[in-house]
């Protein structure tokens, strides 16, 4: 798949996305994620300042009295490194194992509905469907490196393409279920059916709603479900930079 075809697949999704899936185009749709990923991450890790967040834990534990200087400014740089770290590992490492997963689930709704589709089809599904995903991150990374300094809680919004970024909400669990609407993540949904239409040969609007309704569930999973018990009750959500977030 040449950057032709990429850009074809965002501009042309009909024709592109099943092009990419009867031609079983992985590999180049997979390294456009992972590198968007990775820049992301590691966008967000240069322009965010780890000290807040340490000297806070530090002073709520009773362990920032008599502590020194270099021993401060040690820890904060470590944090950072880390950050940079595991930003970059999990565009890398973590990427590839998220496109197979919805590989997998791709094949499980096929045998479902009685249809049969080569896995390497739903393999290119999955990951053409994720460029949408992949631009919206490589662009969060470029806003990011424009920025002089990022925190967690402003990283979720610093591309406004959720619905969080527009509605703010007091709950937290609403709070959580509109910054899981995003744009990016609806487009690559669509696509991704789009993708499962071609490899299955199903019509193509009944792989939109697929998509419509596998990104209902990503929503209901990792826009509520996951996030609430990760907090352990009401009002503790998890802070983290939406832009370049996780798997998904």
């Amino acid at each position: 798949m040449t950057a032709l075809t990429l850009s074809r697949t965002l501009t042309d999704p009909a024709e592109g996305v099943a092009a990419a899936v009867q031609g079983r185009r992985i590999l180049w749709p997979l390294l456009a994620l992972m590198a968007a990923t990775a820049f992301a991450g590691a966008a967000f890790a240069l322009r965010w300042d780890p000290a807040p967040g340490i000297l806070q834990k530090l002073e709520m534990s009773g362990q920032l009295k008599g502590m020194p200087e270099a021993e401060l400014v040690e820890q904060i740089t470590t944090a950072g490194r880390l950050k940079l770290v595991t930003g970059i590992a999990s565009g890398v490492f973590l990427t590839p194992l998220v496109v197979l997963g919805i590989a997998v689930v791709l094949a499980l709704v096929a045998w479902l509905l009685g249809k049969k589709a080569p896995f390497p089809a739903l393999f290119s599904a999955s990951a053409v469907g994720m460029l949408p995903v992949a631009f919206g991150r490589a662009v969060w990374g470029a806003v990011a490196l424009s920025q002089l300094g990022i925190t967690e809680e402003r990283a979720g919004h610093l591309l406004p393409s959720s619905l969080g970024a527009w509605v703010h909400v007091g709950g937290p669990t609403l709070t959580r279920l509109l910054d899981s609407l995003d744009l990016f993540q609806f487009l690559a949904a669509l696509l991704i059916g789009v993708g499962f239409a071609a490899a299955t040969g199903i019509r193509r609007r009944s792989g939109l709603w697929l998509g419509f309704a596998l990104f209902l569930a990503f929503v209901g999973v990792f826009g509520v479900g996951v996030p609430g018990l990760m907090s352990g009750g009401p009002g503790h959500g998890p802070g983290g930079p939406g832009g370049p977030g996780g798997g998904g």
